[in-house]
């Protein structure tokens, strides 16, 4: 097999560096990805207001207009944000670049995308008092 065929970099440390790399790159955008959506619930949260503020429901739940902001979109942000590194995954295993720890961070921005659907939804719609 000829290293044209297989990888681009003919130089083995170099392709050992970037293959090294991908870990790194992977964990970077996990961390920054989530600084994203939890500074996106923080902004809505100061431009919309409180959480609790307009419920007058205390035995039930409660849905107002602005709450639904709350919700949905930091859960589009995570979700846009796992597809593209999924994609980022697919990228780098079709170039035979080290892809697993690509595949670890789409699954950590997946279990990410279902924790903010269920934290921001409880903390919505549901009032405790």
């Amino acid at each position: 097999m000829a290293t044209a065929d297989f990888d681009e970099l003919e130089d083995p440390l170099e392709r050992l560096e970037r293959n090294e790399r991908q870990g790194t790159l992977a964990t970077r955008y996990f961390v920054l990805s989530a600084l994203a959506v939890v500074a996106s619930i923080v902004l809505i949260l100061v431009i919309v207001g409180g959480v609790g503020d307009d419920c007058s429901n205390v035995d039930g739940l409660c849905m107002t207009a602005d709450r639904i902001e709350i919700v949905m979109i930091p859960t589009l942000l995570s979700l846009v944000l796992a597809v593209i590194c999924g994609w980022k995954t697919y990228k780098v295993w079709s170039r035979h670049i080290r892809w697993r720890p690509w595949l670890f961070a789409t699954y950590g921005m997946w279990m990410l995308t279902t924790a903010c659907l269920l934290g921001t939804s409880t903390i919505a719609f549901v009032e405790v008092g």
